[in-house]
């Protein structure tokens, strides 16, 4: 208010020197007149220059802080590549957006063969990826970290005699299947040639759903060829 309580004298002393000195008004009449008039037109004055100086006053202060906002933000981002304080530094994560978790496994079966009876998990033995550690290579259970859509694969290869339907299946429910035939020929002198199954799941799953490749068919037990010929695989796509 200091500043406006100077403009306004400034302004006031700059209209006075240029008044009509009061000797030159000649009749009592006329003095009153002037007065008044100039009264209304100094007041006038006066609440134009409040009002700009209020405006101004407004532009300032939205400079003053969008000055102070930027080199707050400058300041992060320079301790970001800086490594000056450990304790002060924020992550571009923070500045740019939350990162979003990656999970992905692929898995499999390396023995020559293995031996699974009916509605057994295959056990994929050999983990080559296993980011967010979700694949249990001892069980063949990925185990979901978190909620979202993901697709799952599997490649399965019966054992020379076997005939074998595995199937991804989801908290134990069949979600997909793949056959695999390669049992005898019918004279029985020679192999069928080898027959890869291959299942494709995109499902939609909650914390802590469960999904395996599992043997649904025919009874009894069946070899799975391994050898890298049979896999399990998956990964989060939202």
């Amino acid at each position: 208010m200091n500043r406006a309580f100077v403009s306004v004298v400034i302004f006031l002393s700059l209209h006075l020197s240029r008044a009509t000195p009061l000797g030159h008004v000649t009749s009592k009449d006329n003095k009153e007149m002037y007065f008044k008039t100039m009264l209304v037109n100094y007041q006038d004055e006066i609440t134009s220059l409040k009002i700009n100086i209020a405006a101004l006053e407004e532009r300032v202060t939205k400079l003053e802080t969008g000055k102070a906002s930027h080199v707050m933000l400058s300041n992060q981002v320079e301790n970001i590549g800086g490594g000056i304080n450990e304790n002060h530094k924020i992550s571009k994560r923070a500045i740019f957006g939350r990162r979003k978790p990656e999970v992905a496994f692929h898995a499999t079966l390396t023995k020559p063969s293995a031996t699974v009876k009916m509605l057994e998990n295959i056990v994929f033995n050999n983990v080559i990826t296993n980011i967010g550690n979700s694949y249990n290579h001892h069980t063949g259970v990925f185990t979901a970290p978190i909620h979202g859509t993901y697709t799952f694969n599997t490649d399965i290869v019966a054992e020379r005699g076997h005939y074998v339907e595995a199937s991804i299946v989801r908290n134990g429910k069949v979600a997909v299947s793949a056959i695999s035939d390669h049992r005898f020929s019918q004279d029985g002198k020679h192999f069928t040639t080898w027959d890869q199954g291959n299942a494709v799941a995109i499902l939609r799953l909650n914390k802590g759903d469960k999904v395996a490749v599992t043997l649904q068919w025919p009874e009894g037990s069946h070899g799975i060829h391994g050898r890298g010929k049979s896999s399990f695989s998956g990964y989060l796509l939202r």
